[in-house]
């Protein structure tokens, strides 16, 4: 009996490790993707929700550790329903203390659907990308992973 205690508490330490050793291992950065022509820099305003129909949710990860980034600047802009870079459609938000961020807008109605975002953070370098999605939906997740700084 004593012995399949040992082995269980032994089991119990492998797996406290090993969830310890995945929690600094590094994360993917979400890819650069092009800013585009559309991008007015110094116009959107603080907004949490643009439009009505898509809301788009993630957190703001640092690719160092996968730890989430606290107060990340996170502007975006987007064609809507009319397929036209709209005033309304570019905001700005900040993740929270869990690096989360949630923001409801309309739906990007281009030919190749997409939503532009700039991602900045302390000790981290500023992120330039788009969420793509593959089909029309109403809810996604899109996590922003960020490479850290370097300074020299």
């Amino acid at each position: 009996m004593s012995q399949i205690r040992l082995f269980i508490g032994l089991l119990l330490i492998a797996f406290a490790a090993a969830d310890s050793m995945a929690a600094d291992q590094p994360c993917a950065a979400t890819p650069a993707k092009p800013m585009g022509n559309n991008h007015i820099a110094n116009v959107a305003p603080f907004k949490v929700n643009v439009g009505k129909g898509l809301t788009l949710k993630g957190r703001v990860l640092s690719a160092t550790n996968c730890q989430p980034i606290a107060d990340a600047v996170i502007e975006h802009w987007q064609a809507g329903n009319l397929g036209t870079y709209e005033k309304h459609l570019r905001a700005f938000t900040f993740s929270l203390p869990d690096g989360s961020y949630e923001l409801e807008t309309e739906w990007p109605n281009m030919p190749v659907p997409h939503i532009h975002f700039i991602v900045t953070a302390d000790h981290h370098s500023k992120l330039i990308t788009q969420w793509i999605p593959g089909n029309k939906t109403e809810s996604t997740t899109f996590d922003l992973i960020l490479k850290p700084a370097f300074s020299l």
